[in-house]
């Protein structure tokens, strides 16, 4: 198990003991000390008893590592609720703010100075020169630190006095806070209430005991998520009912982590844990999340099992990691170059002052040094002394103000340019460009490769149901307006869900067109409530059995919720925009998701009014590994069956082979694919029951363990997903969003790689790429498939394989020139199959590979996973040492663009997760040519000659002190008065250099959109030029002071 994320920015603490607990050695040090001695052969885990008397136990301030000087609560084994996301006290303020603000270097520089400068006969100027604008910086700092962590404080101490109610002995309900709340407290949580801690849900409201869920807060989806409750206490209310569960059973759960969506537990009776039914299975449907809200449920109960810091919103809140920029990083070498300059400087005139002394025969009285130093030789005593002095007299060589400058400049950059940009604004869905982070503007400069996801980033993320594939036939290739047939009066006729309208598919289904478009349309016969009477009045003829049994599969294999909205109208709540697309369709064409519960699914069959019920026996679950769902139901039959859909290469795989349909299916699957929708393959199996009893025993002993159980319920799902019947594939369409393929090929023309990372088969991210112009009719196509690697056994001759696609790259790129001429760039684009990336991303391969990819001039990676993504963006990174921004919209994007130097995230269908990780957020992909090409440019132009600019007025500044010094006898003598001095960075320079960064424009924002090569001048800027351009400032200082006259003095 990771380490929870002990770390200044948040801090929790430990609380009540109120049962066993056991721990593993790689968990965090508190937790790893609390080790059960007798761990049980589930492995390291937690066990824990509800209780349901209410124990306070007092709490100490105790301290805990690096972290001690943040204050966190102990008392017991367990983390206590309070949180403190604050990151100061008043104790710990002063102390901590300035070692942060120190490490800077030219802080900690400064304040070395101001240290010479107190000592008596050594300084040239006054210490105020030094300090009051140290002073300053620090405080304009320190301010901001304090109004951060204010809004901290009160965070906190809202959420810590929260109340909520505990069940204890006798009926009584008592409301205690939240920092009270401890493991093993049962709660009840009503509607429209945050849950306070991890709790494992016992009982409902709901007579299906289930509840629904908004993980907004959590993941940022919006849609209602179903929870069940544990069977064994459904139906309970009161604290004594459940008291005969508390002294019988115990809790055993995983020690905490920060797995969002995975929860292995354990309901375990103490009299005989071994026996039938002694182990209990508990997984992520039971567990209710801290952070997310009860809604549509009067109320739930449950027990706590995780609180504080160790629930698992609290262990995802790692604090994201400083990302440092280009234009940082040129600036720290040019501090430390100036420095070194500095130090030349200062012991040149210090050589000065003893030529100086010899050339007068004698030192004057009024320049003695008093005596006061030690008498090493008296020449280099007198050498030492003057380099000290000529480097504090000196020290504006390095601006104080730069730093804080820059910051100021940033904020302003982004709230009065980015945040105000009306171009970016998209006012359908009323969303705003945030910049989510002000550090990185300037790297958006210089990005070379952008790395972005298809599915809603790309695309609307608005599907629509449009062909299907069931008894040999396609379907939706035809509407009923191609074919001179009327509309369906229950359907619009722009809906997305094309196949609806096709007539073969009605009739196929036994609906008469002609009767369905009879009723005039109508608000509520346009609702999913209001068509079931159009349906049962135009069903005319029985439906193809066939199509009937594709249409149940759609309706039942999914985990759509179904549920009424204000209006009365059936709406579905589903994770997936897919499965609510198939749902939706299937409704449309007669057989409607009724109702869902955790064991039970009711489909209604509108033709004919029948309700049919299938209980729920197992859910095998999606995940992007699995890239296929199953469910095992008793059908009305009484017959089980396993239906199951997903990925065409999935089910394929896992179907009878000598099926006759296998044929046709291929060839509807290619066809939706070149066409670019996304395809699901639908498949079937009945189980007989002596086959169920068997493979269910395994599941369950899968389900329960607490030790390996994901490997061993995939080996279960592995053992019944097979020797499936295949019913048909269907096509869902993505359109792309508007503006896209402008914002490509600005892009490209830009010189910025683009490349897309994508789940889908290759075939459909083809299509979206011609769509959107990434790929192009005149450009050739390479691929990378896994078929390729066949027989490549050693890591030799994979990268013969790659060689060999090298070469392939190379002769189109050496035909196409010849056709169309040199001067035309990169001509070949590259198709990477996720397969392929699994061998190649490898320390022997990655180079190989990465020097294929970024020898063509687009590349699409195909069927890849969330973890593949972000390899691929950190490759690019580390051996390309290039700018990469990623840009997708959904959570499984959130490790892509964290791993980048610039996140982009879309506020789409699929919820906030990635805009919350990211650090830029909008609406559509179009807005990103307009971000780096016309922002990014202008941001890396500015600030980097706020740099320069902060330089040369230093430079300035002391090259008059400079030549002062030759016509004082080299005697470090300072010109201007103490005050003087210490204003000079911080109020008489600083406000037009602000107006600079945030006004300055070097060519028209039309201009600079209308030709996107100019992007090339920042993009391609190295630390070589950026060092050659200050030192051409330099020169210009030095052509300024003599056009001063200050050339006489010398």
């Amino acid at each position: 198990m990771p380490a929870p994320p002990y770390n200044a920015n948040i801090n929790a603490v430990e609380g009540s003991k109120h049962t066993a607990f056991t721990s593993s050695v790689a968990a965090a040090p508190e937790i790893a000390a609390r080790a059960d001695p007798n761990p049980s052969a589930d492995g390291p885990h937690r066990v824990v008893a509800a209780h349901t008397v209410k124990q306070f136990v007092e709490k100490n301030i105790f301290v805990r590592g690096a972290e001690a000087a943040f204050g966190c609560v102990q008392s017991g084994e367990y983390a206590s609720n309070e949180i403190r996301t604050a990151k100061y006290t008043l104790l710990t303020f002063l102390p901590v703010n300035l070692f942060e603000q120190f490490t800077r270097i030219a802080n900690l520089y400064f304040l070395i100075v101001a240290v010479l400068q107190l000592i008596p006969g050594l300084a040239p100027t006054s210490w105020f020169t030094t300090v009051a604008p140290l002073v300053i910086v620090l405080a304009i700092n320190a301010i901001k630190e304090i109004v951060d962590d204010y809004y901290r404080h009160q965070s906190d101490r809202e959420i810590n006095s929260r109340t909520i109610t505990v069940l204890e002995e006798g009926g009584r309900e008592t409301p205690i806070t939240w920092r009270e709340l401890a493991v093993g407290d049962i709660v009840k949580v009503v509607n429209d209430t945050e849950f306070p801690a991890d709790i494992v849900f016992l009982s409902s409201s709901e007579p299906a005991n289930i509840c629904y869920v908004e993980t907004a807060n959590l993941d940022g989806e919006t849609n209602l998520k179903i929870k069940n409750c544990f069977t064994e206490t459904a139906g309970r209310s009161l604290a004594d009912e459940f008291k005969a569960f508390a002294d019988g059973h115990s809790i055993h759960c995983e020690l905490p982590n920060p797995e969002l969506y995975k929860f292995d537990g354990a309901v375990v009776r103490r009299s005989d844990p071994d026996g039938p039914g002694g182990r209990l299975p508990l997984t992520a449907d039971n567990l209710l999340l801290r952070g997310c809200t009860l809604r549509k449920t009067d109320w739930v109960v449950g027990v706590v099992v995780y609180t504080g810091l160790e629930s698992k919103i609290m262990m995802n809140r790692m604090p994201a990691p400083r990302k440092v920029t280009q234009l940082e990083r040129h600036m720290n070498v040019l501090v430390g170059i100036m420095f070194g300059l500095l130090f030349v400087i200062a012991a040149f005139m210090s050589m000065g002052v003893q030529i100086w002394d010899k050339a007068h025969g004698r030192s004057d009285w009024y320049l003695g040094y008093n005596g006061k130093y030690p008498d090493f030789f008296p020449g280099f005593r007198s050498w030492v002394i003057g380099v000290i002095r000529w480097m504090i007299l000196l020290n504006g060589v390095i601006p104080i103000s730069l730093y804080v400058t820059l910051e100021v400049v940033k904020v302003f950059q982004c709230k009065m340019i980015l945040d105000l940009d009306r171009e970016m604004y998209h006012a359908e869905t009323d969303t705003r460009f945030s910049c989510r982070t002000t550090n990185l503007n300037e790297d958006l400069g210089q990005v070379q490769y952008v790395l972005s996801d298809k599915t809603g980033t790309l695309t609307q993320n608005v599907m629509g149901f449009v062909w299907l594939s069931a008894g040999d036939e396609l379907y939706g290739k035809r509407t009923c307006r191609d074919t001179g047939y009327p509309i369906p009066s229950h359907i619009e006729e722009g809906t997305p869900h094309s196949v609806v309208l096709d007539p073969e598919l009605l009739q196929g289904l036994g609906l008469d067109i002609n009767l369905l478009a009879q009723q005039a349309p109508t608000k509520t016969n346009k609702s999913m409530r209001g068509h079931a009477s159009i349906i049962r009045a135009a069903a005319v003829e029985p439906p193809n059995p066939a199509l009937e049994r594709f249409m149940l599969n759609l309706a039942i294999c999914n985990t759509v919720v179904p549920a009424i909205s204000d209006d009365g109208h059936f709406v579905y709540q589903a994770s997936s925009p897919d499965e609510e697309a198939l749902v939706t369709g299937a409704a449309f064409l007669g057989y409607r998701l009724y109702s869902r519960s955790a064991d039970r699914v009711i489909v209604e069959v509108l033709r004919t009014g029948e309700h049919l019920q299938y209980q729920v026996l197992a859910v095998l679950e999606f995940s992007s590994d699995r890239k296929r769902m199953s469910i095992i139901a008793r059908c009305p039959d009484n017959k089980i069956r396993l239906f199951c859909k997903g990925a065409d290469t999935m089910i394929m795989a896992r179907v009878m082979p000598r099926q006759p349909r296998i044929t046709n299916v291929r060839h509807h699957l290619e066809e939706m694919a070149l066409t670019g929708y996304r395809t699901l393959c639908v498949a079937e199996k009945e189980l007989s029951e002596a086959a169920y009893a068997k493979w269910s025993a395994q599941y369950d002993a899968a389900c329960v363990a607490l030790s390996e159980r994901d490997r061993k319920v995939a080996d279960a799902s592995e053992a019944i997903e097979k020797d499936m019947e295949l019913l048909g594939a269907t096509a869902v369409e993505d359109k792309l969003q508007d503006g896209v393929p402008e914002a490509i090929e600005a892009l490209l023309v830009a010189g910025i790689g683009v490349w897309v990372l994508t789940g889908d088969k290759v075939e459909t991210a083809v299509a979206i790429a011609m769509s959107c112009r990434l790929f192009t009719q005149e450009m050739a196509l390479v691929e990378l498939r896994e078929r390729d690697f066949e027989g490549a056994n050693d890591s030799a001759k994979e990268a013969a394989v790659l060689r060999g696609k090298q070469e392939e790259v190379s002769m189109e790129q050496t035909r196409l020139h010849a056709e169309v001429g040199s001067n035309c760039g990169p001509m070949v684009g590259l198709v990477v199959e996720g397969g392929a990336l699994t061998r190649l991303l490898t320390p022997q391969n990655e180079g190989q590979l990465l020097d294929l990819c970024t020898s063509c001039k687009s590349v699409v990676c195909c069927r890849v996973t969330p973890k593949q993504k972000a390899q691929v963006v950190k490759l690019v990174q580390r051996l390309r040492k290039s700018i990469v921004l990623a840009i997708g919209d959904g959570a499984n994007d959130v490790s892509m663009i964290q791993a980048a130097h610039i996140g982009c995230g879309i506020s789409g269908r699929e919820g906030r997760a990635a805009v919350m990780a990211a650090d830029y957020a909008f609406a559509q992909f179009k807005y990103v040519s307009r971000l780096i090409l016309l922002h990014g440019r202008a941001a890396f132009k500015r600030n980097s000659e706020v740099v320069w600019y902060a330089f040369y007025k230093n430079w300035i500044y002391n090259l008059v002190l400079l030549y002062f010094g030759f016509v004082t006898g080299f005697s470090s003598q300072p010109l201007f008065t103490s005050g003087l001095i210490a204003v000079f960075n911080l109020f008489f320079t600083s406000a037009p250099t602000v107006a600079f960064a945030v006004l300055e424009q070097d060519v028209s924002m039309a201009t600079v959109l209308a030709v996107p090569q100019l992007y090339l001048e920042t993009m391609k800027a190295t630390r070589k030029e950026f060092l050659l351009e200050q030192l051409w400032w330099l020169v210009l200082v030095r052509r300024d002071m003599h056009h001063t006259g200050f050339r006489s003095w010398s």
